[in-house]
C-alpha cells in the first residue's frame, strides 16, 4: 500500500453489529423447586394455545426458562420432544422476550404443531402475561 492510500476516517466502513448471541446456558434455566414455586405462586400466566406461560420478575437483565410438561402430554419421547421445541423456542427469541423474568412453560396435550407455532405462542405468551405483571405492580405502587 503507497503512503498516499492512508487509511483515512472517510473511506472506512462501520462494521455492522453482529446480532445477540443465541445459547441457551444454564443461567437461563430455572432449575430448583423454590425457583418454580415462586413463579406459579405469582399466578401471573397467559395462555396461548396448548401452553401456559406464567411469568414472575427476577431482576436479572435476561429471562429465564422452566419447563413443566406432565404425562398428560403423552409418553416420554413425546414429552421430551415437546421439551425441546420449547426450549429450543426460547433460545431464538430470548432477545425479544421481556427482561428481567422468570418464564415456567406447561403443556397440554395437543397434535404436533411446526416450531413456528411455539415460537409464536412462546413470544405472546410471555409478552402477554409480562404486560400483566407489569400493570400489576404499577397498580401496587399506587395504592
Amino acid at each position: 500500500m503507497s503512503a498516499d492510500r492512508a487509511i483515512t476516517e472517510t473511506n472506512l466502513h462501520p462494521l455492522p453489529e453482529p446480532p445477540p448471541r443465541k445459547w441457551f446456558r444454564s443461567r437461563h434455566r430455572l432449575t430448583k423447586a423454590r425457583e418454580f414455586q415462586r413463579v406459579f405462586e405469582a399466578r401471573m400466566s397467559s395462555r396461548q394455545g396448548p401452553l401456559t406461560v406464567f411469568v414472575h420478575a427476577n431482576g436479572l437483565d435476561h429471562p429465564r426458562l422452566g419447563l413443566s410438561v406432565g404425562k398428560r402430554v403423552g409418553p416420554a419421547v413425546r414429552r421430551n420432544a415437546v421439551k425441546r421445541r420449547i426450549r429450543e423456542a426460547f433460545r431464538l427469541l430470548q432477545h425479544e422476550l421481556p427482561r428481567g423474568f422468570d418464564v415456567v412453560v406447561t403443556a397440554r396435550e395437543h397434535p404436533e404443531p411446526g416450531m413456528d407455532a411455539y415460537r409464536s405462542w412462546l413470544r405472546e405468551g410471555a409478552k402477554q402475561a409480562a404486560r400483566r405483571w407489569e400493570r400489576r405492580a404499577g397498580g401496587a405502587d399506587d395504592g
